[in-house]
């Protein structure tokens, strides 16, 4: 049994729709990349995978654990183990970033560390993914830079370990180092059992990551799907070339 699958949604925001009919399917510990060019309905996609209500799902399903969870909550979804890598992280004034990961961990119902300890953990980790300690005690995403946004991200993500996360352009506004140290951690990740939806315009992460699958998303649904070699594809003849496809 698949970990995740979507089978045939179709979903609109503000009355018009976007996704008209997406089918996919992953198992534990596979690495899929989802491609496809502005406006072809990925984010929305993501967005509809944890619940945003501003999604409203007109068909199909959502599994994920072998339950269908095409009408639960996004905070039910987070704590059974998915996770969302925004496009752009979102602002949260007046919660530290280090106070919101521990309390994060709370809800998820995982055992906390004594304070002193978990603080020099994730001072650890952040060093390792190279995340300014600073950043720890400024309020989560605020005033940071978009690289940092991203590191903020990706410390949650190894801060919270998913069963399955979706990563929705996870490899813009990072440079060299940061998109390194991103696919370091998100290597470890799939090692130790975890499922990666990567959203992408891009093939940058697959020579780190070497996707199981890959998947080409045109006017709101999957029209091609195969192997790596996929993305030298569209790399070397853009996405036009998939605009007829059926």
């Amino acid at each position: 049994m698949a970990l995740f699958s979507v089978d045939h949604l179709r979903a609109e925001v503000e009355g018009k729709e976007i996704l008209s009919g997406v089918s996919l399917a992953m198992e534990q510990g596979e690495v899929h990349f989802l491609m496809g060019p502005n406006g072809s309905g990925k984010t929305t996609l993501a967005s509809a995978l944890m619940g945003s209500p501003r999604v409203k799902i007109t068909g199909g399903a959502i599994a994920f654990g072998g339950e269908e969870i095409t009408a639960s909550p996004p905070e039910a979804r987070a704590r059974n183990g998915m996770y969302l890598w925004f496009q752009y992280p979102v602002e949260v004034a007046g919660v530290g970033l280090a106070t919101f990961l521990r309390s994060a961990i709370a809800a998820r119902g995982r055992q906390l560390a004594p304070e002193e300890k978990f603080r020099a953990e994730l001072l650890a980790l952040a060093g390792t993914l190279q995340v300014p300690a600073a950043l720890l005690e400024r309020n989560v995403n605020e005033g940071f830079s978009g690289g940092e946004k991203k590191r903020s991200e990706l410390l949650q993500l190894c801060v919270l370990r998913p069963q399955l996360a979706i990563l929705d352009e996870c490899d813009s506004g990072l440079d060299v180092d940061g998109l390194r140290a991103a696919a370091a951690a998100l290597g470890e990740f799939r090692r130790n059992g975890g499922t990666l939806l990567v959203i992408t315009h891009y093939g940058t992460m697959a020579g780190y990551l070497r996707p199981d699958a890959v998947h080409i998303m045109m006017q709101g649904k999957i029209c091609r799907s195969g192997g790596e070699a996929l993305i030298g594809v569209v790399e070397k003849e853009g996405f036009a070339q998939f605009e007829s496809s059926p």
